[in-house]
């Protein structure tokens, strides 16, 4: 009896082995709607430490960290909604064996038509500036492409200045006449000497003088979001340095190409420009 009973132990053991592993739940929130050129926060809760979530979505994915957090283990990203997006977005998230999905309705903008008249070497640039150009381009570029693995933002996301809005995001813009791209950020009301701060924690990878934005600071807050702030008269930061949200950064102007002192912000996420202020719920 006793060979018998240590030979079903055995085998119950052997099952319990074989058994599939029930997936753990994952909760994926999202907004059920955003406009398009808006960012929106796509969070996977779960109820077991994952060291990364995999969000994919359209022909791209992504992997963010899991976190801690008061609803327990949490992955979190910013998603650009394209200003040209036609179709909604289905979001789909995985960690380990466990998985969710969710959709988001796409809602299509009507984009305004802005007609601005600034000096004439800001719309034929001279010759002499076109080096210049070209390597802040260059700069630029290479910023906003990357894709820092941490997540150095936190929500409620922090207004660089208190200013109103002068000029929305997503609007076609007419510089003396000609037709240049959509505005890529958007421009708040500031007087010269405005303290600027940063809308989230992160690491500045830009701070200097460029043609077209003037003085101007890149932030780098981790998983392809990239902030800019435009036209400042002093900058307070360096490349390298550590910011947290709310600290300021530096104080507005009017360098650049500009009609008169204002902020300039800007918000590229994953290499898509956004309109900063869809991530703050009081605009």
């Amino acid at each position: 009896m006793r060979i018998v009973h240590m030979a079903g132990l055995l085998f119950a053991a052997l099952l319990l082995l074989a058994a599939p592993v029930l997936a753990k739940d994952i909760d994926l929130v999202v907004p059920s709607s955003a406009k398009q050129g808006t960012a929106v926060v796509v969070t996977a809760v779960l109820d077991s430490p994952e060291r990364t979530v995999r969000f994919v979505w359209q022909d791209k994915s992504l992997n963010a960290p899991v976190v801690s957090s008061r609803r327990g283990w949490e992955a979190s990203f910013l998603l650009p909604v394209p200003v040209n997006a036609r179709n909604d977005i289905r979001i789909r998230a995985q960690a380990g064996k466990s998985k969710a999905s969710a959709t988001i309705r796409v809602l299509k903008v009507d984009w305004p038509r802005q007609t601005i008249s600034v000096n004439r070497n800001y719309v034929t640039p001279p010759k002499a500036t076109l080096n210049k150009i070209a390597a802040d381009r260059k700069k630029t570029a290479a910023v906003l492409k990357r894709i820092t693995p941490e997540r150095s933002w936190r929500q409620p996301f922090q207004r660089p200045v208190p200013g109103v809005i002068t000029s929305a995001f997503g609007g076609h813009r007419v510089f003396n006449g000609e037709v240049r791209s959509y505005h890529r950020g958007v421009d708040l009301r500031a007087p010269t000497g405005t303290p600027i701060r940063a809308l989230a924690a992160g690491k500045v990878v830009i701070a200097e003088e460029m043609y077209y934005s003037g003085n101007v600071v890149f932030i780098d807050h981790g998983l392809g979001a990239v902030s800019s702030y435009g036209h400042m008269s002093r900058i307070d930061v360096r490349p390298g340095d550590r910011v947290t949200a709310g600290q300021q950064i530096g104080l507005s102007g009017a360098t650049g190409r500009v009609t008169g002192p204002h902020l300039h912000l800007g918000l590229n996420i994953l290499g898509q420009a956004v309109d900063p202020l869809s991530l703050f719920s009081k605009q």
